[in-house]
């Protein structure tokens, strides 16, 4: 029987201020952490759910409720103290004659994960030949994103254009947005030459058209070459769509999650929990003799399958990720207060949500031995991120509670997938 969600809040908050757990339980394992808000389903389970375990996992409580908690939060202000790495951009200019850099934001070195825009202009006479990372040409646009993920060194490369030849600029409005190519791809062209100029959209966006000495939508498009020329390809951010795996021609819809207001954030998440038959992965009404799985009233198109950690970490498709616990924290503080609320659908719960954002969250319950619980009443997704050998973080959003709770908990424990693009 579960316990009463008051009696279990009661003892999360006695737990929070006296740093003890609700149980005697006097296990040396580590305990999975609460940290940030509340897990709102309530508390512990003994039977591998949500939360604590009075075995083999460290924290206890004799509750099956599935929302879980703990006796400490020193995970998440221990983590919070650990300097963020620094990196350096080293940019070379070639020739130095040949043109000058600009970086926004203008550093000598950058924190891990920040984007440099870097925009290179030539001087009279010369014409831009790329952005090269030692021998290999990454980038022909002018403006170009370099993600600071460690020390980088890239060389703008600029040519002299001889007598009775033109450059070719191109620019893109979003350095996100999409890729131009040239064909022929040169940084200048003898007059009469013809170049084919071809946009390619990312992911999430849409080519929208040309502009300078070109107009229109037409792509490619095609560039008589008899003076010097620019030519910018504009792309515009998508705010859904859908996505189709390759591996089993599932669709799904995905949405971009913006907040420009407080904290930047920008980022594509699938809208729908996870459903690839992946091994080891369960679904909700499974029936059948075992290792037989039958989808026993389609709740797997509904809810996804649920997979264990080890499973949840490789089972997105390419392009996709299980999000980091850092990431999952990134989308909660975006979309602002009561954040469970605004992330759950606004239908599939015994307690809706508004769904402001469209990431139309469900609720999946979870895997507990050979049956499942909570489904249509609690949802738990697995993050990216370890606590230690035995454990680590998942998301929890409940009916009735406007929150998000995090915990660490048993990577044995079947929970929902949502992948973010990479």
């Amino acid at each position: 029987m579960k316990t009463p969600r008051f009696l279990v809040a009661a003892c999360i908050s006695l737990a929070l201020a006296f740093t003890f757990s609700c149980s005697s339980d006097s296990s040396d394992d580590p305990a999975p952490v609460q940290s940030s808000s509340s897990d709102g389903g309530g508390g512990s389970s003994s039977s591998g759910g949500g939360g604590s375990s009075s075995s083999g996992g460290g924290g206890s409580s004799s509750s099956d409720d599935g929302g879980g908690s703990s006796s400490s939060d020193a995970v998440a202000s221990s983590s919070s103290s650990v300097p963020v790495a620094q990196h350096t951009l080293t940019i070379n200019v070639d020739p130095t004659a040949g043109g000058t850099v600009l970086r926004n934001p203008a550093k000598t070195s950058y924190d891990h994960g920040t984007e440099v825009i870097v925009t290179a202009e030539p001087e009279n006479g010369y014409a831009f030949a790329g952005w090269w990372s030692g021998e290999t040409l990454v980038e022909e646009a002018i403006e170009y994103a370099v993600e600071m993920d460690g020390n980088k060194t890239l060389t703008a490369k600029f040519v002299l254009i001889p007598p009775n030849s033109y450059s070719l600029e191109i620019h893109v409005n979003d350095v996100h947005g999409g890729t131009v190519h040239r064909s022929p791809s040169d940084p200048f062209y003898v007059s009469g030459t013809v170049v084919t100029v071809t946009a390619e959209p990312e992911f999430g966006y849409e080519f929208t058209g040309w502009s300078g000495d070109a107009t229109g939508t037409a792509n490619p498009v095609t560039i008589t070459m008899d003076e010097d020329k620019e030519l910018t390809a504009s792309f515009e951010q998508l705010m859904s769509g859908t996505f189709t795996d390759p591996r089993d021609s599932k669709t799904y819809e995905w949405v971009r999650i913006i907040n420009e207001s407080g904290t930047a954030y920008n980022k594509i998440w699938m809208a729908e929990n996870l459903n690839y038959n992946a091994d080891d992965s369960k679904c909700v009404g499974e029936s059948g003799a075992s290792g037989t799985l039958v989808d026993n009233g389609g709740r797997c198109s509904t809810y996804g399958r649920l997979y264990n950690w080890a499973t949840a970490m490789d089972v997105c498709p390419e392009g996709w990720h299980l999000p980091s616990d850092a990431e999952w924290t990134a989308l909660t503080t975006a979309v602002g207060s009561d954040p469970g609320t605004k992330l759950k659908a606004t239908s599939g719960w015994r307690s809706n949500g508004t769904d402001d954002f469209g990431f139309s969250a469900l609720p999946g319950g979870y895997g507990d031995g050979g049956s499942f619980v909570y489904v249509g009443e609690d949802g738990y997704w697995w993050s990216g991120t370890e606590y230690d050998a035995t454990n680590a973080y998942r998301l929890y959003m409940g009916s009735g509670y406007n929150d998000v709770g995090r915990l660490s908990y048993y990577k044995s424990v079947p929970y929902s997938v949502r992948c973010v693009l990479d």
